[in-house]
């Protein structure tokens, strides 16, 4: 198979590349965030924040912790992406000095980081181990072994908590979100006082059509390998050629957290529980109140 020479050359020239892949360390590359914002008009995408709601957000961000929680996840999240870009061009005050940004670190499935190319990639945003231990450190220690490489330590955390089992409710024109049982983020936010914000993209199921919904035993697998193992298309039947909806991010405001738990030792399942309802409470109003602006008049959130 292997015996004409450009052939072999090609096989030689990816195994060095997927070995060199696995070797380098990860780490973030700031230019890499730009990239997204030549998506901006692809995507027609647009977010409830003005210019001064951006600078007010810069400057509580320098006073508190925040977590935020993106949803939905889709099949290939290219919304992340565009939420990297607008960080880099938006929430960040290029004058002040320290210079003052939102972005922080954020969060992938664990398997990500053994996959040649990808891991490198997701490295580059600043995306690592979703292992709510490193979560953790990284809110309370500001230690981040990716985001420390650049010289930087981290504030505030980027997670999309809907993880592989979202990605198997991902459909065009369906808002699914996986949240219902997941205390796992609430926890954690009691337990460091980083406040929850809920962040949800309209458009974000819309990029390709899903072969492997719901429970079928392909999306059962996933869950067990922590990856999302389907077959998707987009433009032309093609992975590689998403469709082009519009895409519109919204952000609500800061959950705070009940007090006298942070760092305390062990949070009660109640308080915890308190503050799950919030959130949900406030992602759906959210939802409702943006969703006839972003062309979704009739659309109805459902959490699952």
């Amino acid at each position: 198979m292997w015996s004409t020479p450009w052939l072999r050359y090609m096989h030689y020239t990816v195994l060095t590349l997927m070995v060199i892949s696995m070797l380098l360390p990860m780490q973030e590359w700031r230019a890499w965030r730009c990239v997204g914002q030549l998506w901006f008009e692809i995507f027609d995408f647009s977010t409830n924040f003005s210019p001064a709601d951006c600078k007010r957000a810069i400057s509580e961000a320098q006073k508190k912790q925040l977590i935020l929680a993106m949803h939905p996840h889709g099949i290939v999240p290219y919304h992340a992406m565009l939420w990297c870009a607008f960080c880099e061009e938006y929430f960040t005050n290029w004058d002040a000095e320290p210079q003052e940004a939102l972005f922080g670190f954020g969060a992938a499935a664990d398997v990500v980081c053994y996959l040649p190319f990808l891991r490198q990639w997701m490295g580059w945003v600043s995306a690592g181990s979703a292992s709510y231990k490193v979560l953790k450190r990284g809110l309370m220690e500001g230690v981040h072994d990716i985001v420390n490489r650049s010289g930087r330590i981290p504030r505030h955390l980027f997670v999309m908590p809907g993880g592989v089992a979202e990605i198997f409710v991902s459909t065009p024109g369906q808002h699914i979100i996986i949240f219902q049982g997941r205390k796992g983020l609430t926890r954690l936010s009691v337990e460091t006082g980083a406040e929850l914000i809920p962040v949800y993209v309209f458009g974000g199921t819309d990029f390709f059509h899903n072969l492997a919904t719901n429970d079928s035993w392909v999306s059962r697998l996933s869950r067990k390998l922590q990856m999302g193992i389907t077959v998707f298309w987009g433009r032309l039947y093609s992975p590689l050629l998403p469709f082009t909806p519009k895409v519109s991010m919204v952000m609500g405001t800061p959950i705070p957290v009940p007090a006298g738990y942070s760092g305390e030792g062990p949070v009660p399942d109640k308080v915890v529980e308190e503050l799950h309802a919030l959130y949900l409470q406030q992602m759906k109003a959210l939802f409702d109140a943006h969703k006839a602006v972003a062309g979704y008049a009739d659309a109805v959130l459902e959490v699952r």
